[in-house]
């Protein structure tokens, strides 16, 4: 099966091309027929739908929702590793979106309090691994020596896309995502892609739904 393709449009929807099962907030699915167009402003009244109501409004795809979020800097990607028996964990701050899935699920690794706050001598390699894989924004990822990786994991035949209660769109599945530049910014199994609006590092959430109340509910 072709992999979705989904593509930030010009201060616009997020375009979906392929086919998805989509789940709105209430966790009822959605027919999509193969093409969608997805609200990432915040102001649609059909979320998670788009109905054009980023047009009246000023939203756009750079900037957050005020002044001091348009000024300060885009958070940078970067992935930093740690090395364990026989396991490679990365992570990158740019995409977390502070659920703290692996802080709950294997604490006695993940730590913030610690320094570094990844420990991997503290686990085996298959708990890491299942902690990691339920990470939901891919901010964790993993390589083990035999080469698996947690991209590798065993592909759902259809790509998810849940919208999350007042939060962001989570996606799982293979999917690559487009920015309005036509470059390709991630292709992987696991993201979460903004839809308040205000984020700093669209296309992807940075938790500024929560900063802002944003309330998906209309």
């Amino acid at each position: 099966m072709p992999k979705v393709k989904i593509t930030e449009s010009e201060d616009g929807p997020l375009l979906i091309d392929g086919q998805i099962k989509l789940i709105d907030a209430g966790r009822n699915e959605l027919p999509t027929r193969g093409k969608a167009r997805l609200c990432r402003c915040g102001f649609s009244n059909a979320k998670p739908f788009c109905d054009n109501s980023h047009q009246p409004s000023d939203f756009g795809a750079e900037s957050g929702s005020s002044e001091e979020e348009f000024l300060s800097p885009k958070p940078k990607s970067r992935r930093r590793e740690y090395t364990g028996r026989g396991i490679t964990v990365s992570f990158d701050a740019s995409l977390c979106i502070h659920v703290a899935e692996c802080l709950n699920r294997l604490p006695e690794v993940f730590d913030v309090r610690a320094r570094p706050w990844i420990n991997l001598e503290n686990a085996d390699a298959d708990q890491v691994a299942e902690t990691v894989l339920r990470c939901p924004s891919g901010a964790l990822r993993y390589e083990r020596a035999n080469g698996e990786t947690s991209d590798s994991e065993e592909a759902v035949e259809i790509p998810t896309i849940r919208a999350w209660r007042n939060g962001p769109l989570r996606i799982a599945g293979d999917v690559e995502i487009v920015n309005r530049d036509g470059k390709t910014v991630l292709e992987g199994n696991r993201a979460a892609l903004c839809r308040c609006g205000a984020s700093r590092n669209k296309p992807f959430c940075d938790n500024s739904h929560q900063m802002i109340n944003f309330d998906a509910s209309n």
